[in-house]
């Protein structure tokens, strides 16, 4: 199973630095209406535990509202699944953790849209409070930002959260542990490679789509 990292669907503004973090909404359709038409499936976390071949998990970081606005729409359109992994306490705010190097805000999904992405099926993940370096503040900071983000969500959307993604990739075993012990089942980190690549459910791979990425180049993603 292929697990792919998408951050925002969008056009960047000319200021915007760091371009490949964008994906063209049509550059995104015509990802998932080419790989459909290959006989993938785009699966839920639940489906992770089965490990499919020709599966891909669609894993959107941040909770950028131009996912509501433009992805949302395009997956609905193809039957597929995702994941928006949440900064639970920057929800309807922007970018605050990296705006300033980014040159540009970024709009975060407010409640009321996250709550809609919710019953349209769309799973929530945590991402922390805040998007900080865990490894790089105090251990007790760290779990608060594991643990509380989990009730924040779970509060909000009268839901299970199983599901957590490293801000920026960072974290060490002591972190690892933390969110362990705050109960997710799952939890995804920044480095290249597959499922079957990862060391356990708790270090899940992932698969970078920068915006830069031609079709082939996404389909030879997929298939290595």
């Amino acid at each position: 199973m292929k697990i792919f990292m998408y951050h925002n669907i969008d056009i960047p503004l000319k200021e915007a630095k760091l371009k490949s973090l964008y994906v063209k909404p049509s550059k995104f359709e015509t990802q998932l209406k080419v790989l459909k038409k290959l006989g993938y499936n785009f699966v839920k976390t639940e489906d992770l535990e089965n490990n499919q071949k020709k599966s891909i998990l669609l894993t959107f970081d941040d909770g950028f509202k131009d996912f509501y606005d433009n992805a949302l729409p395009i997956i609905k359109k193809y039957n597929a699944n995702a994941i928006v992994f949440v900064p639970a306490g920057l929800v309807g705010s922007f970018n605050q953790w990296d705006y300033e190097k980014l040159n540009i805000r970024k709009k975060l999904m407010n409640w009321e849209e996250i709550k809609r992405v919710y019953k349209e099926g769309i799973e929530i993940g945590s991402h922390t409070l805040t998007h900080p370096f865990l490894t790089k503040i105090p251990k007790e900071r760290a779990k608060k930002e594991i643990q509380d983000s989990k009730k924040m969500l779970e509060d909000m959307l009268s839901t299970e959260i199983t599901c957590f993604c490293y801000p920026y990739g960072d974290y060490n075993e002591t972190i690892r542990d933390l969110v362990i012990e705050a109960g997710y089942k799952y939890a995804f980190t920044t480095k290249e490679g597959s499922l079957e690549q990862s060391d356990n459910f708790y270090e899940i791979k992932r698969i970078m789509i920068s915006g830069f990425y031609s079709l082939p180049k996404v389909l030879w993603k997929t298939i290595i």
